[in-house]
Order: structure tokens, then C-alpha cells, then sequence
């Protein structure tokens, strides 16, 4: 099975969003402006590895995740939901089982169809805020809650329910399921954050420090220029130190 790249295009402006996707327009998120453009390989790749229905991953995205999209660090991130955790697929029928039962296989279903739906970073990343803050408890109409959201956010929910019909989101899901097995060192608990494939670790609440500290182009976004100067070297110092080492005239010893 290939691994499934998803875009990584992100919404840089509301004007520009408003335009090309009119009837998301009501999609907003604190902090989003426009920001200086930074290259692609350039830019920190950060993936969190998540099940729905998780008490910590939901608190995560719901209050902490949101900061990739603050003072200009979306501008360095390309940022990366995979809706898997620690589900299991058994044999011989292929079968789903999620840790949190049928329900969470659901809607990790839901939020796989939501990404492929709405690829930018901003738009599925407030269409799965929204699902982690309103899917608690026992539910008696699962349809009823990604529906509102999209009611809310004024999303097409066709787009989703194709997805899940056609059985879409549930290929999604074993591709991520063996993207997630393919992890070194192998998941261990959820969320679990990767930057450019290495492990975050237990401390991925301070994801944004170690996303500056990994980051290495020139343009420095607003969030890493705030951080204290112990905790991370600049990337602009970074830089004057590589061109004053090529600068550095090489001596020859000797007579």
C-alpha cells in the first residue's frame, strides 16, 4: 500500500480564502494574516497522530493546536492530522477497531474524509476542532454532529457523506493505519507529534518551541521572535554563523 501524501496548501488570507471557496468564508481562526512566504523544504513538518474520541488528543487540538495558526507560525509549518492513534485492524476481514469502540472508528472515519474534503490546514483543522468539542459522551446521532458543524462553519456536508458512503474515509483510514505502524520509535500514547519524522514526546504541549528550534530558513515568524532567547538560537543567528563560516579564510600551516 503507497503512502498517501496529503496537500499541504494552507489558507494564507481570508480575502483570498473568500474568493476561491465562497461558501467557507465563514472559516476564520485568531491570528491568521498574511505572512512573508517561505519555501517548502524549508518548512518544519509536523504530524499529529490522534484517534478521535481521546480525552487528551481532543483537549490538544481544541486548546493547544491551535497555535500553529497564531503570529505567523503557520508560515513555517506544514501541518499534518492523521485520525489512527491506536486502532488495530484484524484479520482476515480487515476489521477496525478503535480504542474508544465503533464510535471513535466513526469519526476518525469522518475527520479522514473531512482532510481529504478540505485539504487546506485551516479549514479540516476548525472542521476537527469543532468535532473533538462537540463528539463527547454517549451520542445518539452521530450523522447530527458533523452535520452541525458543517452547518455552523457552512460546509457542504455532501462532501463528507460521499466520502464515508463510498467507502473513501474507511481506505483512508488503513492508509494512515499503515502510516502509523511504520512510526520509529512506534506510538506510544495519543497525541503523538512528529517534526520532520522525528518524536516530540511527552512534552508535545511545548510543540511550538521545539518547531522553532527545528526551523532553519530566515524568515522567523512573530511566535519564535517571542520565545526566551535560552530556549532557542534564531534562525537568522543561525544563518550569519553558516555565511561567516564559509567566509572564514582557510590557512595553510606550515612553511
Amino acid at each position: 500500500m503507497t503512502f498517501h501524501q496529503l496537500p499541504s496548501s494552507f489558507l494564507s488570507t481570508a480575502l483570498l480564502f473568500m474568493f476561491i471557496f465562497p461558501h467557507c468564508s465563514s472559516v476564520e481562526y485568531d491570528g491568521a494574516a498574511i505572512f512573508p512566504t517561505v519555501k517548502q523544504d524549508e518548512k518544519v513538518n509536523l504530524s499529529v497522530y490522534y484517534e478521535s474520541l481521546s480525552d487528551t488528543g481532543a483537549e490538544f487540538i481544541s486548546h493547544d493546536l491551535g497555535k500553529v495558526f497564531e503570529k505567523g507560525l503557520t508560515s513555517i509549518v506544514n501541518l499534518r492530522l492523521i485520525p489512527w492513534g491506536k486502532a488495530q485492524i484484524v484479520e482476515p476481514n480487515e476489521t477496525i477497531v478503535c480504542e474508544h469502540g465503533e464510535d471513535e472508528c466513526y469519526f476518525n472515519v469522518i475527520h479522514a474524509c473531512a482532510i481529504k474534503a478540505w485539504p487546506e490546514q485551516l479549514l479540516h483543522f476548525t472542521f476537527i476542532k469543532c468535532l473533538e468539542e462537540t463528539s463527547w459522551g454517549p451520542t445518539l446521532d452521530k450523522e447530527k454532529v458533523w452535520r452541525t458543524c458543517c452547518q455552523n462553519l457552512k460546509l457542504s456536508p455532501n462532501l463528507i457523506k460521499d466520502c464515508y458512503d463510498n467507502g473513501t474515509g474507511r481506505w483512508l483510514e488503513l492508509i494512515y493505519a499503515a502510516e502509523t505502524e511504520r512510526l520509529k520509535p512506534p506510538i506510544q500514547f495519543v497525541p503523538w507529534l512528529t517534526l520532520n519524522g522525528d518524536a516530540v514526546g511527552p512534552d508535545y504541549g511545548n510543540f511550538v518551541k521545539y518547531v522553532c528550534e527545528a526551523y532553519s530558513g530566515s524568515h522567523v515568524p512573530e511566535a519564535c521572535k517571542e520565545m526566551p532567547k535560552s530556549a532557542k538560537t534564531s534562525a537568522a543567528e543561525k544563518e550569519t554563523a553558516i555565511l561567516l563560516k564559509q567566509m572564514r579564510p582557510k590557512w595553510k600551516i606550515g612553511w
